[in-house]
C-alpha cells in the first residue's frame, strides 16, 4: 500500500495497518468516532498538536510522519525552530517551556533573532532535525 502525503492519509494508512476500525482508534484516542471520520476525511483542522501527539503514540508512529512534518520550510530561523516543535510534537506554550522563554518571546523571533542565549537554547531544541 501507497502512504499519501498528507496527515489525512497517513493517519488512515497507520490505522489500517494496525487492522483497526475508525470507531478503535477513536476510543484509543479518546476523540468521537465522528471526530477521528472528520480528521481522515480531512474535513476538520488536523493541526491539534495534542490529538496528532495521542494518534502517533496509539499508532505507534513518529509524529513526523503521520504530521508530514519533513515537509516543512526551514529556510530562516523561526521556520526551522516552528518545524522542531512540531518534530518534538509540542504545542508552542510546550515549547517556550522547554526552551525556558516566555511563549510571546517565540512569536517576536519571527521578526528578528533571539540574542546569543536564548538562540543556543532554541538551537538546542531543534537538534532533533539533524
Amino acid at each position: 500500500m501507497i502512504v499519501g502525503n498528507t496527515p489525512s492519509d497517513r493517519i488512515r494508512w497507520a490505522r489500517m495497518q494496525k487492522g483497526w476500525l475508525a470507531k478503535t482508534l477513536a476510543a484509543h484516542v479518546g476523540i468521537s468516532p465522528d471526530g477521528l471520520s472528520n480528521i481522515e476525511r480531512k474535513a476538520t483542522d488536523m493541526t491539534k498538536m495534542k490529538i496528532l501527539r495521542k494518534l502517533a503514540t496509539t499508532l505507534e508512529q513518529p509524529i513526523w510522519f503521520l504530521g508530514c512534518f519533513e515537509n516543512m520550510p526551514e529556510n530562516t530561523f523561526f521556520e526551522r525552530l516552528e518545524k522542531a516543535r512540531c518534530y518534538h510534537g509540542h504545542t508552542k506554550v510546550e515549547m517556550a517551556a522547554e526552551i525556558g522563554v516566555n511563549k510571546r518571546t517565540i512569536f517576536d523571533w519571527k521578526d528578528k533573532e533571539p540574542d546569543l542565549i536564548l538562540k543556543e537554547k532554541a538551537l538546542l531544541y531543534c537538534k532533533i532535525l539533524n
